[in-house]
């Protein structure tokens, strides 16, 4: 149940001041709390914060003034219970956007073909940051490069050309068109790269 100026006048709380100091700090910390939970890089909420402890400053207030009754007083309780978890819950929803942003932001800079289906490869909740929080992403880039090569784009290669007798076949000629590459999944993109390389930068290309 939300706390609302009413409520509090007929429990028979009369000191103005009181009122507005708890209203005040309850409807600015609900809202300042969820704009800054959308700041996705902010690494620690200092505003929201101050809020809640501006809030349970006030609840503290309103608890200790003599008048108020113990009805009220267990719905202030609960309100200060609810905002506790509230602070829990953001902080690390906060810490997990911030941890999937700078993963992705540094996804785009090891030369895959698509930055966003390599995450679906990729375990968040194993990567680690550093102290400048740029995550530890070496290892894995090392391997998925070594078993999954077609998810990154390949070093140009001056390798010589095979000549073929009547000239060389297109990739039609070898039963796979580039409208049948385009229907491939990903394991079988995997297989074709594994079996011919060059059939399959042809078809890629």
């Amino acid at each position: 149940m939300s706390l609302k100026r009413d409520m509090l006048v007929e429990a028979g709380i009369e000191d103005k001041a009181v009122i507005d100091s708890l209203m005040n700090a309850y409807g600015s910390g609900i809202e300042n709390a969820k704009a800054q939970a959308k700041s996705e890089l902010q690494a620690e909420n200092d505003s929201l914060k101050q809020q809640l402890e501006q809030q349970s400053q006030a609840l503290n207030d309103l608890q200790a003034k003599e008048g108020a009754s113990e009805e009220l007083k267990q719905q202030l309780t609960d309100l200060q219970a609810k905002f506790d978890t509230y602070k829990t819950e953001n902080e690390a929803n906060l810490a997990q956007v911030t941890k999937s942003n700078a993963i992705r932001l540094a996804l785009k800079d090891v030369d895959a073909h698509n930055s966003d289906d390599l995450a679906k490869f990729i375990n968040f909740d194993e990567i680690e940051l550093d102290e400048s929080g740029k995550p530890k992403l070496d290892k894995v880039i090392k391997g998925l490069k070594e078993t999954s090569p077609y998810l990154f784009k390949q070093e140009e290669q001056a390798a010589q050309p095979k000549i073929f007798a009547g000239g060389n076949p297109s990739a039609s000629q070898n039963g796979i068109t580039k409208e049948d590459f385009k229907r491939m999944g990903i394991n079988e993109r995997q297989e074709l790269f594994d079996k011919d390389p060059e059939l399959y930068q042809q078809l890629k290309g």
